[in-house]
């Protein structure tokens, strides 16, 4: 965190030399460097020794092992480390006052920072697609979590930038971006104290904890002094009734409702097992059934927003091509996940035919980010809808060169091979569904620590995967396995993709 501070601040030394405000924004961020330098001194130095010199070293956790986790925890970090220049910007605001200029910087800083982290977030989607073995992309593990509820605040963040020109609740801006870099910091405390079981923690150390909780509380402490010192000084308006200004401060408001229900879900075991002794996990369920209905009413106020400036005769017309969109969707769907799909797709068909029609009467793009973002979000949503209702998974016992046919799918055990690598032993099966293509699926023994961990094989196209990961041998011969038929995961990263590009685009713009 240090380097990349250190970093982030030589490059705000140079584009905002000779500000107002650029000496703040310096002794902020020397303040947050000191203070991991002291957590870095005394509870988390990379040049401590052992107290023993071990004949043979201890091998890389088997999950760690994998290149894409080698880059995606330093990226979220990154992501992290970035909301801090954020948080310097707008202390700097609080002593110097939020001109125009340190907005202009404020605004590009979340944009990189909201880039990164999201990043980093999708890698490690990914990565718990392929490695975990349990076949999902987002697990609502408490490690994950936290890295989501800064990347909420952050998007919140990004959204009520759109007021600066005016310093339309200025206050508010100001309470996000604070908001933002204490959950980051809260987020390491997290990850490094190994307060929550999650399948994330590979290390624990009580003293970096009661560190990195004191640092929290610190910054919480004097962030928040700050900010109600110069509450009455900051000049903050309520946005006109109807306006697109009031549409995002709706967004603001479901945003909050999506950050809240992450935060109890996440600190809400912690609570139980400190105040009553009681160990409590929260599922999935939880999460979904709480986040979804608030996620659908945030598309359907974005693509409210781009139909805004039609007329009424316009709107009926494009309304007619969304009843046939609606009309194909019952025939075709079950009722128990029409509702929300129908909802969905309509919506994303009403953000295309709006593009379509604004090219048509010649009307420049002027905010293409804009529109490729709620797009992307729209897909996303409806990809996770169909993946939630439709993915099918089956376990199965079966020897090699049998074969059988599940969930509409040829399955046929060709072999097992055992394959001895550099650090492991891998035994190998080998699955050919229906005649096209070969799944190889395998267990790795590795050779120092003696873990045992199963590798996915995934093959991929736009609608569906199919997964199978290996299980155990039984004394017969035949084999345990769990197959599974995963759909929309390519769109689900296509559209997280596209996401990034948007937010790239816009903050290339401001530069």
């Amino acid at each position: 965190m240090i380097l990349l501070l250190s970093f982030a601040s030589s490059i705000g030394l140079y584009i905002t030399k000779n500000r107002a405000f650029t000496s703040y924004v310096m002794a902020s961020q020397g303040i947050i460097i000191f203070t991991y330098l002291l957590f870095m001194i005394f509870v988390s130095s990379p040049f401590l020794k052992l107290d023993f010199a071990p004949v043979n070293g201890a091998d890389l956790n088997p999950l760690l092992q994998d290149p894409l986790l080698a880059i995606h925890p330093p990226i979220i970090f990154s992501g992290y480390v970035f909301y801090a220049v954020t948080f310097c910007y707008v202390i700097a605001g609080l002593f110097s006052g939020f001109s125009q200029q340190l907005f202009q910087h404020l605004k590009i800083w979340a944009g990189i920072s909201w880039f990164t982290l999201s990043f980093g977030i999708l890698l490690g989607s990914i990565w718990a697609y392929y490695e975990l073995g349990w076949g999902g992309y987002w697990f609502w593990d408490p490690v994950e979590n936290v890295s989501l509820m800064p990347w909420i605040a952050g998007t919140a963040l990004t959204h009520s930038l759109v007021y600066s020109r005016d310093k339309l609740l200025l206050s508010w801006m100001v309470f996000l971006a604070i908001l933002t870099f204490l959950l980051s910091v809260f987020g390491s405390f997290i990850v490094r104290s190994g307060i929550l079981n999650s399948v994330h923690s590979f290390a624990a150390d009580p003293s970096r904890g009661i560190f990195l909780l004191s640092i929290f509380a610190a910054f919480s402490l004097i962030s928040f002094v700050l900010f109600i010192k110069n509450f009455a000084k900051m000049e903050s308006a309520w946005p006109k009734l109807g306006s697109r200004n009031y549409l995002v401060v709706l967004n603001n408001i479901v945003l909050s409702g999506i950050l809240l229900v992450v935060f109890i879900g996440t600190l809400y075991p912690i609570l139980t097992e400190v105040i009553f002794s009681q160990k409590l996990s929260i599922g999935p369920d939880y999460f979904s059934q709480l986040i979804s209905p608030l996620v659908l009413v945030l598309i359907a106020l974005f693509t409210y927003e781009q139909f805004m400036s039609l007329s009424i005769n316009t709107i009926f017309k494009l309304g007619g091509l969304l009843v046939v969109s609606a009309i194909f969707l019952f025939i075709i769907l079950p009722a128990n996940v029409y509702l929300n799909l129908i909802f969905c797709f309509v919506l994303l068909v009403a953000l295309v035919i709006k593009a379509i029609y604004d090219f048509q009467q010649r009307k420049a793009l002027i905010q293409p980010h804009k529109v490729l973002g709620h797009f992307s979000v729209t897909l996303m949503t409806l990809a996770i809808i169909f993946n939630h209702n439709f993915s099918e998974r089956v376990d199965i016992r079966i020897s090699p060169g049998d074969a059988i046919k599940v969930m509409n799918a040829d399955i046929q055990f060709e072999s097992i091979d055992i394959v001895a690598e550099q650090n492991f032993d891998s035994v190998k099966a080998n699955f050919v569904v229906n005649e096209n293509f070969t799944l190889t699926p395998e267990k790795r023994i590795y050779k120092v620590g003696g873990q045992i961990t199963s590798e996915t094989a995934v093959n991929s196209n736009i609608i569906k995967d199919y997964l199978i990961v290996l299980g155990d041998r039984f004394e017969d011969g035949s084999w345990s396995a769990a197959f599974s038929i995963k759909y929309g995961i390519l769109v689900i990263w296509l559209s997280a993709g596209l996401l990034l590009v948007s937010m790239l685009y816009g903050t290339i713009r401001r530069t």
